[in-house]
């Protein structure tokens, strides 16, 4: 390549930059203004006309990134599991038996629910019916197979007793969680989900966990306000 086509090549990605950052931006705002209202109104009921002005960006920025609300929701449900699917990861980094690994991911789970409406966002287009199912509800498959993985050895060494397959208790503890957050929702706006959650798991705690190693004390203080 002759230099003076490198330098050509250069000087345009020099260009492109700040055009790429500001496209970023964009998207960003309208990933976070659409959480807000899918969160508020849901998929329904939200429009393009509530997204953009949540979004504080104009009509025609927001149709250049984003052809439709599907396309939107879409975006937001990816963002969603960006940011929810490294709690599972992160929590067998830091947690040293696999019981705390679970109730660690509900508690991370439940603070992102309570202050982050992206998440809250996905999570409810989840559970909405019609063409975004199958892939909002991939983050819910991913859960379930990575919790299955974490389970399979305890449950055979001991660790953990059920009588119950690890995919299937699996289902069941997340099935578990996500009735909790529900009911959390509809009762309190989610001011109880914490209490709720530290029942569950005081439920689970002497359902899994042998006698000689339950830790009620450590289930209360997961559960503390931060």
């Amino acid at each position: 390549m002759r230099k003076d086509e490198a330098n050509r090549e250069v000087s345009t990605a020099v260009r492109r930059t700040p055009q790429q950052s500001r496209s970023q931006e964009t998207q960003r705002a309208v990933v976070e203004g659409a959480a807000n209202v899918f969160d508020r109104e849901g998929y329904g009921k939200a429009s393009l006309s509530m997204i953009v002005e949540e979004s504080g960006i104009s009509q025609g920025s927001m149709y250049f990134h984003f052809k439709s609300k599907e396309q939107i929701a879409l975006a937001v449900i990816n963002e969603q599991h960006a940011r929810s699917l490294p709690l599972l990861t992160d929590a067998v980094d830091t947690s040293p038996g696999v019981f705390e690994r679970l109730v660690a991911v509900s508690r991370a789970m439940a603070d992102q629910l309570r202050h982050d409406a992206v998440v809250r966002a996905g999570i409810r287009l989840a559970m909405e019916e019609g063409a975004l199912g199958a892939p909002a509800g991939n983050f819910y498959l991913n859960w379930v197979e990575m919790t299955s993985a974490m389970l399979a050895p305890a449950l055979e060494r001991g660790e953990l007793t059920s009588g119950l397959s690890p995919e299937t208790l699996a289902k069941t503890l997340i099935g578990f969680f996500t009735g909790v957050q529900l009911m959390s929702q509809a009762m309190s706006s989610r001011d109880d989900l914490l209490a709720g959650l530290r029942d569950m798991w005081l439920f689970a705690v002497d359902a899994m966990v042998p006698p000689a190693d339950r830790d009620a004390a450590a289930v209360e203080a997961a559960f503390r306000p931060a």
